[in-house]
């Protein structure tokens, strides 16, 4: 509130005494006498003054207290109607510009909520820069792409915040250039591997350059799944050339030496059987990771209520053969009454990769062990083995396609390199996942997670 002068009051008196001395002394001259009557109007006319006078300023000090509070943000500040008409319209004006200020920002504000919802909406990273590359403001998108800290980062500038000299170079090329600028960066130390960003100029109402805009995409995903592709046809062409290129040179060989010698066209043969079965094998793998990559492969799947032991021993009898040329014995711990709503032959076709696999890489006279146990709702299956178990530098590649530990000996013994991938596959199209560890005692442990219900399923 305004100060009020406490000198006022003494120096109305002293005032309206020195008048009425002056006034009658006037009068005095000028032969009028003055009266007690005339003493009074004046002093009624000087008590009048003075009166209006203070009600006046403690109303403009009481409009001034309500501007300060308005400024303040108390918008539902007001005062009492004045009785004074010229100090009533003043306050009702003040009123009117109230109710119009608090409207105008009522409206900036859902606005401003709306924009927002917008920016976080999209995923696309956004962040505005100022002329000197300063942070003025950047999406929720944008702070986890670069991981930037909300809290910390406004005002400072790009440099000292992004230790990314790729993408500094990039925004400091773009504040002087003429027009829209876009490239692919590689960032380090991060999740996020390759951007694509656009920056665009912004410019005041003059038309002079007082900022940048960047919009960032994240494209790393779309790289990997790149590098996939490109990676898998490689494979494929390598791993279909080999059996293709035995089958024919055998062939051609047969023909130009001809049937005289029966003990090596048995060994001919049978040398390009190994290999079309090996064809065979792989391309009937590629073909069922081809199927379980659709988006769709759920809903045409058939599933069913079937228990984890039959699952188990169905896997075990395609395997008899193998298991007894190496005279090893498979075990099974799985209680029969655990059930869960599976597609039986792709569960089954995982088992027998796991327990193959298991099989293949195993000492003679050694054991496999298939267990499964409940928890949480999930069917958890285990594949252990007696095996030399697998160096720590390969576990987080197992489960890529055509990755081997040993290409040679996974070769040697007829592997194809998918079919572990296959498991993680299958495993996913079921709404699960696979793990793989080595314990400290010796082997390895393959393990499925599988969701026991079918509306679990379905609802991933």
């Amino acid at each position: 509130m305004a100060p009020q002068n406490s000198n006022t009051l003494p120096r109305v008196i002293r005032t309206s005494a020195m008048i009425l001395c002056g006034a009658g002394i006037v009068l005095a001259l000028c032969g009028i006498t003055v009266t007690p009557s005339v003493i009074v109007l004046v002093l009624s006319g000087v008590g009048w003054a003075f009166a209006t006078q203070t009600i006046n300023r403690r109303r403009v000090d009481q409009i001034y207290a309500l501007l300060a509070r308005i400024s303040d943000g108390e918008f539902g500040a007001s005062l009492s109607d004045s009785s004074d008409e010229l100090t009533l319209r003043l306050q009702r004006g003040v009123a009117r510009a109230q109710r119009g200020y608090a409207e105008a920002l009522a409206r900036a504000e859902i606005e401003r909520d709306e924009l927002q919802l917008l920016l976080e909406a999209i995923q696309t990273g956004l962040v505005s820069l100022d002329g000197h590359l300063r942070f003025r403001n950047a999406n929720a998108v944008a702070e986890k792409m670069l991981g930037l800290d909300s809290r910390e980062y406004r005002g400072r500038l790009l440099a000292e915040v992004i230790r990314q000299p790729e993408l500094l170079r990039f925004a400091e090329e773009s504040l002087h250039a003429t027009t829209a600028m876009t490239r692919e960066i590689k960032l380090s130390g991060g999740s996020v591997e390759s951007i694509i960003v656009a920056a665009d100029p912004l410019k005041d109402s003059s038309g002079v350059v007082n900022g940048l805009l960047l919009a960032i995409d994240d494209v790393t995903k779309i790289r990997r799944l790149e590098n996939v592709r490109t990676d898998f046809a490689a494979n494929v062409s390598h791993e279909l050339r080999t059996p293709i290129t035995n089958i024919k040179g055998y062939l051609e060989t047969l023909m130009q030496i001809g049937a005289e010698d029966p003990e090596q066209v048995a060994h001919f043969l049978a040398v390009m059987h190994r290999n079309t079965i090996r064809l065979s094998t792989l391309v009937e793998d590629i073909l069922l990771l081809a199927f379980l990559d659709q988006p769709k492969a759920f809903s045409q799947l058939a599933f069913a209520n079937v228990d984890a032991l039959g699952v188990a021993c169905d896997a075990t009898e395609q395997l008899e053969v193998v298991s007894a040329a190496k005279q090893m014995t498979i075990e099974m711990k799985i209680a029969p009454d655990l059930h869960f709503i599976v597609n039986a032959g792709l569960m089954s076709q995982a088992l027998v990769n796991l327990i193959s696999n298991a099989l293949k890489y195993s000492p003679a006279k050694t054991r496999v062990v298939i267990s499964a146990q409940l928890t949480d709702g999930h069917i958890e299956l285990f594949v252990r083995d007696e095996g030399p178990g697998i160096d720590a530098l390969h576990l987080p590649r197992l489960f890529e396609r055509f990755y081997r530990v040993d290409a040679a000996r996974s070769r040697e013994l007829g592997g194809t390199g998918l079919g572990l991938s296959i498991v993680k596959h299958i495993a996913m199209v079921h709404g699960g996942s696979v793990d793989v560890r080595c314990p400290k005692e010796g082997g390895t442990v393959f393990s499925m997670r599988i969701p026991q219900g079918y509306r679990a399923l379905h609802t991933l």
